[in-house]
């Protein structure tokens, strides 16, 4: 009788939707993953990192509970994404929902733009296949990026577009730094080994490629390409027609929309 009992409770318990069981352990996933197949990841208690954008305004609840009088929204990038690109920094995501009775709600008004958090929260709803996320924790994680990084990052590979490699050295060398996020310092590692195999400096590629490859622990194949080019053939990698027209910065970063001042930060930026 008592085996019969407890096959039922095991039973009831596998039966349980998803958000009954939401007090479990959480996920450990990327906001990348998440918006790449919301519905696998619906009713599941998820935790990321995100770096903070700004305050939003639920304008379109629809089917939702997340209503402008008992939610607070907020948009942020996923820790992952490279914003110092012009593409990544306007994919911005928008469907973060804090519930107004929260703990953190304080803090959530005291965030600052780029500061990383790693958050807790569940995938209430998909629509238009977005996912919908109430957050119920967060808690802030050390490093972010600022302007000046995110402005040398962004000028250093503008400079390899234009196959400028000494001049994008010179960008890209500024940008690493003591708070700086791992993904920046990797991806700066990176497109130095790259400027360096172009001028035939091997040895100082390698060891930062090197540097790039241990953070990704070897699950970069890009990288690992690079590095054993560097290695094995690096007189393919030189540069022996560079392009000699100049940068033309006719474009400045998206992130300065969300830090006002407009005109005279353009002005410093572009020179």
């Amino acid at each position: 009788m008592k085996a019969a009992l407890f096959v039922s409770f095991l039973l009831g318990v596998a039966a349980l939707p998803a958000q009954d069981r939401e007090f479990g352990v959480a996920v450990p996933t990327t906001l990348t993953q998440v918006r790449a197949d919301p519905e696998a990841f619906k009713n599941v208690k998820v935790q990321f990192t995100l770096q903070f954008a700004s305050l939003g305004k639920i304008s379109n609840p629809f089917f939702t509970k997340f209503t402008p009088t008992d939610f607070t929204n907020f948009y942020a990038w996923a820790d992952e994404q490279p914003i110092w690109q012009q593409g990544a920094y306007e994919d911005v995501f928008g469907m973060l929902f804090l519930s107004k009775t929260s703990p953190n709600l304080d803090q959530l008004y005291s965030l600052r733009l780029y500061q990383r958090v790693k958050v807790t929260g569940v995938v209430r709803n998909t629509f238009q296949n977005t996912p919908w996320i109430e957050v119920s924790d967060f808690e802030p994680v050390s490093g972010q990026l600022d302007t000046a990084v995110l402005t040398h990052l962004y000028r250093g590979e503008k400079l390899m577009e234009q196959r400028l490699w000494q001049r994008a050295i010179a960008e890209l060398s500024l940008a690493p730094g003591q708070s700086v996020p791992e993904n920046a310092v990797r991806a700066t590692h990176k497109n130095l080994g790259v400027c360096l195999m172009r001028m035939g400096e091997a040895q100082l590629a390698i060891s930062y490629l090197q540097s790039a490859a241990n953070m990704t622990k070897g699950r970069d194949l890009e990288i690992e390409n690079l590095l054993a080019i560097a290695k094995s053939q690096p007189d393919q990698a030189i540069d022996r027609t560079v392009d000699s027209r100049g940068l033309k910065d006719s474009e400045r970063p998206m992130w300065e929309a969300f830090e006002g001042d407009k005109a005279s930060r353009t002005t410093k930026l572009m020179r």
